[in-house]
């Protein structure tokens, strides 16, 4: 479900699925827009068979609503970027109907999705976005913004599938002294599928026989991410390996190693400077002793005057 309302951004796109929720009670606002599915996902075998969006507004007023189709991508940060040469789109074989229509307060009604693909397709997952729009309300006082909410579509077109994932970098603080500490990986689709890392099947870095859980998100066909975990509890000190690993239907490796060294300096440090501490008073108080013709330890006092009177007749080089 994809729910937009006022005061939210001018444009939403759900990639990843949603987590169920219970259906929503009436929206107090005047204007409240909800699209479900949050998007939808049509497999080879299922391409003819009827699809549909349900539009409903729960607000106080009506509103008029417009229907589009968009290529876009998605940027290793996560950022949607909305471009008409995106690879793999599908908005030459999507179109919705109706384009436009009129939604009374309270109520819903269905948008059909039609999808036509063409015979010379390559095979795999192609995608688009449906933007659902509505229009600024006529009147309104100051600046007004046109309100827009998108749910992909994902098109897969018959022949070899293949869904392949890897993690081709790990990042991990080489040496630290504490916690909490960042994991970075970034993963990439060499597959011909999306892959969604949600919930259970989320991205997992195993380190010091825990698991750090990396966020939910969605990797679309040939597209990288790069995506940042925290781990808050590492041990005081160690010699860690950080494994990130993805598994894959055909069995092919997707992992990717790193080792960090945790060392609590700050623990370490005070103690380490009182031992050099001592160690150089000792060392300069010896010295004292030896220029006074104080015996040094295991020599006579006798012996050491006879140094003593040495040393005043044969100063060293640095006395002359």
């Amino acid at each position: 479900m994809l729910h937009i309302s006022a005061g939210v951004l001018p444009l939403l796109l759900a990639l990843t699925p949603s987590v169920p929720m219970s259906p929503a009670p009436p929206d107090q606002s005047d204007f409240s827009l909800t699209v479900t599915p949050s998007r939808m996902v049509v497999p080879a075998d299922e391409i003819g068979h009827p699809r549909r969006f349900t539009v409903t507004n729960r607000g106080r007023t009506a509103i008029d609503v417009s229907m589009r189709t968009a290529s876009f991508l998605v940027d290793t940060k996560g950022d949607l970027i909305f471009q008409s040469d995106a690879p793999h789109t599908a908005i030459d074989w999507v179109t919705v109907r109706p384009e436009r229509l009129r939604l009374a307060a309270q109520s819903a009604t269905p948008v059909d999705v039609r999808i036509a693909v063409p015979s010379t397709a390559e095979p795999g997952e192609h995608q688009v976005a449906v933007i659902f729009s509505t229009s600024p309300p006529a009147g309104a006082p100051g600046l007004s913004v046109r309100r827009s909410v998108g749910a992909p579509v994902y098109v897969t077109v018959p022949g070899e599938a293949v869904d392949s994932v890897q993690v081709a970098k790990l990042g991990v603080p080489g040496f630290a002294t504490r916690g909490p500490l960042a994991l970075t990986a970034t993963v990439r689709n060499v597959g011909t599928l999306h892959r969604d890392f949600v919930a259970a099947d989320r991205l997992r870095a195993q380190v010091a026989g825990e698991d750090v859980t990396f966020g939910d998100f969605t990797l679309l066909r040939d597209a990288s991410r790069q995506v940042s975990a925290r781990w808050d509890d590492p041990p005081l000190a160690c010699v860690c390996r950080v494994t990130v690993a993805v598994s894959n239907p055909d069995g092919s490796p997707g992992s990717a190693m790193a080792t960090v060294v945790i060392l609590p300096m700050h623990l370490i440090g005070p103690g380490l400077g009182g031992v050099l501490l001592l160690l150089l008073l000792a060392w300069v108080l010896r010295r004292r002793r030896s220029q006074a013709g104080v015996p040094a330890e295991g020599e006579s006092p006798a012996d050491a005057g006879d140094r003593h009177a040495l040393a005043a007749w044969f100063p060293d080089d640095r006395d002359r």
